[in-house]
C-alpha cells in the first residue's frame, strides 16, 4: 500500500498544483514580462466568434496559460529538481548539464534559418562590397553543445554547418575557430563566450587577416563582476550559482576609444554601471547598437569592419589590438539599406563573425 502511495503522490501533487494554479492563473493578472526566460509573455488573447471558430483563440489562451500559470517558476524548478536530481535524467527541457556548464542542445541545422543569413549576407556583398578591393573573411563561433559530440548527445554536426555557412560565403576566406576553444571558455549559465578566455581566438583571427598579434601577447586586468547569471539560468529552471563575469583592461585597452556612428557620441567600452542589469553582458561594447566604431591610436594602420551578433562585442576590443579602427555592424539594430550613410568601403579587412547560435535562428536580421 506505501509503495503504491509514493508511486501516485508525485502525480496527485501536480494535479493538485495545475488545478490550484489554473484558478489562480485566471484569478489574477501576472506580469507580462518573465525575468528568469528574458521573454515577453503571451497575451490574454481577444475574443471573436471566427478565433473561436478556426481553434485560434483556443491555442492561444493555452499559451497564455502556461505563460501565466501561477506558481509558474517554482514549479519549472520543481520539475527540473525532480527529473535531473531524482530521476537522474540527462536532459530536461532541452537543457543538459556538463562539467557544471548548463547547454541547450543544438539538435539539427536549421536549414532554412541558414539559408536566410546566408542571402542576407549575399544581398550585402552585392550590394556594397563587391569590387571594392576589401579583403573578405567569415568564421563561425560554435555553440557550447558542439563540445558534447563525443559524449553522446544528439547535436548537429558543426562542421557539417561550417561548411555550409562557408560556401554561402564564398566570396570570403574561412577561419576556423573550434580549434581555438574548449567548452570552458563559455560561461556556464550563458551562451557566450568568456572575453579572459578568448585571447587565443582572437588571435587566430588576426593571424589568419595577416595583421600583427603582439598587442595581445600580455597579461591584462581582469576587472570582476559578481553575481553574473547567464540566459542559461532561468532558461534551463536549474537553479544554477551565479558565476563572475570579467573584462579585461590594461595595455592598449585603456587607449580604445568607442563611437555609436548613428548618434554621433561617444561611449564607454566597457559598462558595467550603466550596462543592462538584467544581462550584465550588455556591458561589453556598448550592448544592442547597430553600428559602432572603436579606435586604437596604438593600433597599426587599417580599418576592420566585422558583421557580427552579440558574441562579437566581447571579440572586438581584443581584435582592435591589430587595427587602428574597428567598424561594427549589427544587421538585428541597423538595416543594410542605410550603410551608405555611414561606411564608405575601399580596402578594408571585412569579417563576417556569427556564432552558430545566432546562425541557427537568424530570423532577429534585417
Amino acid at each position: 500500500m506505501k509503495n503504491r502511495l509514493f508511486k501516485i503522490l508525485p502525480a496527485l501533487c501536480f494535479a493538485v498544483a495545475i488545478l490550484t494554479g489554473s484558478i489562480g492563473t485566471l484569478a489574477f493578472q501576472g506580469p507580462d514580462y518573465s525575468e528568469s526566460e528574458r521573454r515577453k509573455l503571451a497575451a490574454f488573447p481577444k475574443f471573436s466568434a471566427e478565433s473561436l471558430a478556426d481553434g485560434s483563440f483556443i491555442k492561444e489562451l493555452d499559451t497564455y496559460l502556461a505563460d501565466h500559470f501561477a506558481g509558474r517558476e517554482e514549479l519549472r524548478k520543481l520539475v527540473a529538481f525532480y527529473q535531473m536530481g531524482l530521476l537522474n535524467e540527462n536532459e530536461y527541457n532541452g537543457f543538459v548539464r556538463e562539467d557544471g556548464s548548463i547547454i541547450s542542445l543544438q539538435k539539427q541545422i536549421n536549414e532554412a534559418s541558414l539559408e536566410y543569413a546566408k542571402s542576407r549576407f549575399l544581398y550585402v556583398y552585392e550590394r556594397y562590397l563587391k569590387n571594392t578591393g576589401c579583403s573578405f573573411y567569415d568564421a563561425l563561433i560554435p555553440d557550447k553543445s558542439a563540445f558534447l559530440e563525443d559524449e553522446g548527445y544528439p547535436v548537429l554536426d558543426f562542421e557539417k554547418m561550417e561548411e555550409m555557412y562557408g560556401d554561402g560565403l564564398s566570396f570570403g576566406k574561412d577561419i576556423p575557430l573550434k580549434e581555438s576553444l574548449v567548452l570552458s571558455d563559455y560561461y556556464l549559465t550563458d551562451s557566450h563566450l568568456r572575453q579572459e578566455k578568448i585571447t587565443e581566438a582572437a588571435k587566430a583571427i588576426l593571424s589568419a587577416l595577416g595583421r600583427d598579434t603582439e598587442l595581445l601577447e600580455k597579461e591584462f586586468i581582469h576587472n570582476p563582476v559578481y553575481p553574473f547569471y547567464g540566459v542559461y539560468a532561468g532558461q534551463s529552471a536549474m537553479s544554477p550559482e551565479p558565476e563572475t563575469l570579467y573584462y579585461l583592461t590594461g595595455g592598449y585597452l585603456d587607449s580604445l576609444r568607442a563611437f555609436d556612428l548613428m548618434t554621433n557620441e561617444e561611449f564607454p567600452v566597457y559598462d558595467p554601471e550603466g550596462c543592462d542589469k538584467r544581462d550584465l553582458y550588455t556591458l561589453f561594447t556598448g550592448g544592442g547598437k547597430g553600428l559602432i566604431r572603436i579606435d586604437n591610436p596604438e593600433g597599426k594602420k587599417g580599418e576592420l569592419i566585422v558583421f557580427r551578433d552579440s558574441f562579437g562585442a566581447a571579440f572586438a576590443p581584443l581584435l582592435a589590438a591589430g587595427y587602428s579602427r574597428v567598424t561594427l555592424v549589427d544587421f538585428r539594430y541597423i538595416h543594410p539599406d542605410v550603410l551608405s550613410r555611414y561606411i564608405r568601403f575601399n580596402d578594408q579587412d571585412v569579417l563576417f563573425l556569427y556564432s552558430e547560435t545566432f546562425i541557427n535562428n537568424s530570423q532577429g536580421l534585417r
